[in-house]
């Protein structure tokens, strides 16, 4: 064979050197033709064949070629001048060698193309002696490639701000050539790295490692690619790398388990899975499990700690078990070796009939032998079933106990569902003089609580039959009044036997709600003693100019007539003159002490005189007089004193008449008073359960599309937290709007346009507006009425709320001048109720308002609202306490009402924590009460002794202002806690 190229054969180059020998020797001047050798040098060669195996194509390859002189003359050395060859090059000659000496070739092998490669090398020299000599030359092309363990490499997810690494081999396996791999940097330097890098030399049948890195530093996902070159002539191979940056290992799924509606006592499962989704184990070290104990989560097959292999998968069993009422929402945490927690959310929501039996004990009271006494025991289902499709069943009434006195009606029967009740009439007809105690047994379909039980007690008396006069007379007559106005009268009863005389609670049986009891307390019973009286206060109010009737009944300890039926008799009109105030209020006095005259005063907004004919009073224990006939001009009024005697110890109930030269009807004022011993007082109370009139007020703006939004998502945690307090609740929603809104694209639900001006939501009475724990549906109707719509501009907090608790809307069925037939607020207020006022807003209250009045004007007015108990008033609000996107400005005004009100804020612009917002707030809002009135003025307010439950109580304080015993919120007395007050009452 011959080199690829080289042209001369090998016979040829024979030819060739035997030619130069000639040209050597005629140089010398011929040769002898004798056997005589000539001098010259000896060329030898070492090695005659040089083979440089395999070699990658773009590398190349140099060998050494050793010329030796063995001869006695010095020789050049040389190569035959035709070779050339591109796969091979030689370097070092011609060269001199001496006797004896040598020198080195260079050949190197540089590759042109894939294959073998031979050449011969062909030496020549100028020695006569020497015939030059030959090198084979060979060599053979690979491609030099290296192979990859991989072309992409997925690291999975990785813990943002760690380390995952993977290996990428790279080995030489293309023949028995060296090669050169070259390592590119990858193209997203800042989360993916190699090592190592740049060119690397990799020998025959030899592998190198890249370590490949991945580090994320946020959640997602990422991708690049690393260019590595895997042979000198080869161009970049793009390897790509894959990874996803998250925050935790645990893949649980589902993520939400929603058990749904569950019946309370039942309990339900549902399975879960945890996956390890990283590329190494992860230990599952603790479950944490936080919120409703109905719901729980536990791993199958035993519980942490649990190593999972990369992908490993196990199951898991999550319960809930409903011993609560409405929505429950738990979370259960899988702690991890790394990375955070897996987690579970756990929803469900417990239904079903809940009894609740009011009062928890039933005293019916005092009773005549021979009458009956009836009392109520209510019966409310106070369940959540939102499909209706539970309701309330009791399967068993009856009295456990009972000696033959007591009486109610038993069996089965329907309630309804939430929201209905039923009263439960319980008769005591006692047979003989003493104490009787029973149990009522009521057993209802009510899953935690199916067997109830209410003790029961009464007093058995033989008394003379009970003889009573109604004072001033029956029917009690309010008089002609105006609209929206509202006045308190009434009636006294005076026992006229020589005997006790039991009279039972009163009830209002026809004419509400325009006859009502102030406050919203109902009187109640008492025994009167021979010639003692007792009065029973009512108040009336007018929703239109029309005559009204209505009814009062009690029960009495006459055998013959055990009840008496006390007829009530008003009119309303809108009378140009009118005597005013409504009702003349004189409060506790003391006997014996001297009761300064007040005064009615006869009013003329008419356009022309009116003549006053006569001026009196209903009776004694009041007066009045006045020197007649007044001519009362327009414009003008008539001052009309009004004196107050209590001949002895009791209330007393009246009225002040105005008689007219405009009607035969008279005018009238009511006059209310009452008069105590100067002896030592005990007033007493017994602590109830949270009683609270809440009212919540919404920014209704359009800017308050996140927080509504936010509201709605996190009700339950509202209504979780009343439910659980138990209390006894009025709850009614408003805006902060107080004007209509009706030029832009939205339109607000309820009625109002927006500008409720402190009116309930909704004001055209689709759904209830005053809700209680009776309300069909409370929770729902609640969650309903938040939802007040965005189309107000203007945000007030004080001003709605103002409009909403004073006159005329707290007092009237019927806001003035509006086109609502029952938009008013009346029923909502109760005297001995907590007011609970709730502010959602986005924007400091008055926020578009220019020179709003101060804060504590309108503290100021609130406070007389509870009759100056500042402590029963309660705040907090979730407004702007920071600049923030979601919020217009800093409720600057909001902290001074907090600050005032010793309320309580946090901040809307958190609103991704915003159930816990609400949580926050209600709990400072669902107290118990924390002040009493005193019946009287004490004479010493610091000789005042107070006791809880029969315990000398230290921490209270007394509020002049309100003339109440106030406890800190340290020292309030718990529910069921019985409290007195013993004083000296002073002269007014």
């Amino acid at each position: 064979m011959h080199a690829p190229g080289s042209g001369v054969s090998r016979g040829c180059g024979m030819r060739q050197r035997a030619l130069a020998c000639v040209l050597v020797a005629a140089a010398c001047g011929g040769a002898s033709q004798s056997n005589v050798r000539p001098l010259g040098g000896i060329l030898t060669v070492a090695p005659a064949t040089l083979d440089f195996g395999d070699v990658a194509l773009g590398r190349e390859q140099t060998h050494r070629v050793v010329l030796r002189n063995t001869g006695l003359v010095s020789m050049t050395v040389g190569q035959l001048a035709q070779f050339a060859d591109p796969a091979f090059e030689v370097k070092g000659l011609p060269a001199t060698l001496g006797p004896g000496s040598a020198v080195d070739v260079a050949v190197r092998y540089r590759p042109p193309g894939l294959g073998t490669h031979e050449r011969m090398l062909q030496i020549v020299t100028d020695s006569p002696a020497s015939n030059g000599a030959d090198v084979d030359l060979r060599g053979h092309a690979v491609r030099g490639l290296a192979t990859l363990s991989g072309d992409s490499f997925d690291f999975g997810p990785v813990v943002v701000n760690e380390t995952a690494t993977q290996d990428l081999l790279v080995t030489n396996g293309d023949g028995r050539a060296e090669t050169a791999i070259t390592v590119a940097p990858p193209l997203d330097k800042g989360v993916f790295s190699v090592d190592p890098g740049g060119e690397q030399i990799l020998p025959s049948q030899q592998s190198i490692v890249v370590r490949l890195q991945f580090r994320p530093d946020r959640l997602g996902s990422f991708s690049s690619a690393i260019p590595i070159t895997p042979c000198p002539t080869c161009s970049p191979r793009s390897i790509t790398l894959t990874g996803k940056g998250v925050d935790k290992l645990l893949l649980v799924q589902p993520e939400t388990l929603d058990f749904g509606e569950l019946r309370l006592a039942a309990e339900a499962t549902q399975p879960f899975t945890v996956t390890n989704i990283s590329k190494g184990p992860v230990a599952i070290e603790a479950i944490a499990l936080a919120g409703s104990a109905d719901l729980t989560a536990a791993l199958d097959g035993g519980q942490p700690p649990r190593t999972l292999a990369p992908g490993e998968t196990i199951g898991g069993t999550a319960r809930f078990h409903a011993q609560n009422l409405g929505a429950q929402q738990a979370q259960a945490s899988l702690r991890a070796s790394d990375g955070g927690p897996g987690i579970l959310s756990l929803t469900g929501t417990g239904i079903g009939p809940v009894l609740q039996a009011l009062p928890k004990s039933l005293f019916v009271g005092a009773t005549a032998l021979g009458t009956t006494r009836t009392a109520p025991v209510t019966v409310t289902n106070v369940g959540v079933d939102p499909k209706n499709v539970v309701p309330l069943v009791l399967t068993g009434v009856w009295i456990d106990g009972n000696d033959g006195t007591w009486a109610v009606q038993g069996g089965a029967m329907t309630v309804g569902p939430p929201g209905a009740n039923i009263d439960l009439r319980v008769s005591f007809t006692p047979i003989t003089t003493g104490m009787s105690h029973a149990t009522l047994v009521i057993e209802s379909n009510d899953g935690l609580h199916p067997h109830l039980e209410v003790p029961l007690a009464a007093i058995g008396r033989d008394l003379l039959p009970c003889k009573l006069a109604v004072l001033p007379g029956n029917p009690v007559d309010f008089g002609a009044q105006r609209v929206f106005v509202p006045i308190v009268e009434g009636y006294e009863l005076v026992n006229q036997t020589a005997d006790d005389c039991i009279v039972g609670e009163p009830e209002i049986v026809s004419g509400a709600p325009e006859f009502r009891w102030p406050g919203g307390i109902v009187p109640s019973g008492r025994t009167l003693p021979p010639g003692k009286r007792m009065s029973v206060r009512l108040e009336f109010m007018a929703s239109q100019a029309r005559t009204y009737s209505g009814a009062v009944r009690f029960y009495v300890s006459n055998r013959s007539a055990p009840t008496i039926t006390v007829n009530l008799a008003a009119s309303a009109d809108a009378s140009c003159f009118f005597v005013t105030p409504p009702t003349v209020g004189f409060g506790a006095t003391i006997l014996g002490c001297g009761i300064a005259d007040h005064f009615a005063y006869a009013v003329n907004h008419c356009t022309f005189p009116v003549t006053i004919t006569q001026v009196d009073t209903t009776g004694a224990p009041f007066s009045a007089s006045a020197p007649v006939p007044i001519k009362v001009q327009p414009g003008t009024h008539a001052d009309i004193p009004v004196s107050y005697r209590p001949p002895s110890v009791g209330d007393d109930v009246g009225a002040v008449r105005v008689w007219t030269d405009m009607r035969k009807e008279p005018f009238q004022s009511g006059i209310t008073g009452g008069a105590q011993s100067a002896e030592t007082i005990v007033d007493q109370w017994d602590q109830s359960t949270p009683k609270i009139d809440m009212l919540i007020v919404i920014d209704n703006s359009g800017s308050m599309s996140e927080e509504q939004k936010a509201l709605a998502q996190n009700l339950d945690r509202l209504w979780n937290r009343i439910a659980i307090a138990n209390a006894d609740y009025h709850i009614a929603v408003t805006t902060t709007g107080m004007y209509p809104y009706t030029s832009g694209f939205e339109h607000c639900p309820g009625g109002a346009e927006g500008g409720e001006a402190g009116r309930f939501f909704p004001v055209n009475n689709e759904r209830p507006r005053l809700l209680t724990p009776q309300t069909p549906d409370v929770r729902n109707v609640l969650f309903a009425n938040t939802n007040v719509g965005l189309c107000s501009y203007d945000e007030r907090f004080l001003d709605p709320v103002l409009a909403a608790l004073t006159d005329p809307l707290i007092s009237s069925t019927k806001a003035p001048g509006t086109p609502w037939p029952n938009d008013g607020n009346a029923g909502f207020l109760r005297d001995d109720a907590r007011l609970a006022l709730l502010a959602v807003s986005d924007a400091d209250d008055a926020n578009d308002v220019v020179s709003p009045a101060p804060v504590s004007d309108y503290v100021r007015r609130l406070v007389q609202v509870k009759k100056g108990a500042l402590d029963l008033i309660s705040f907090a609000g979730i407004v702007p306490l920071q600049s923030c996107k979601t919020a217009e400005g800093i409720g600057a005004r909001y902290m001074e009402i907090a600050r005032q009100l010793n309320g309580h804020l946090e901040d809307i612009c958190d609103l991704g924590n915003f159930g816990t917002l609400l949580e926050s707030s209600l709990g400072n809002l669902l107290l118990p009460l924390t002040s009493f009135p005193l019946s009287a003025l004490p004479k010493d307010p610091q000789s005042i002794a107070v006791t809880v439950n029969g315990a000398p109580a230290t921490q209270w304080t007394y509020d002049a202002g309100s003339n109440r015993i106030v406890f800190p919120a340290s020292a309030v007395p718990p529910p069921g806690a019985h409290i007195t007050a013993r004083y000296e009452p002073a002269c007014l």
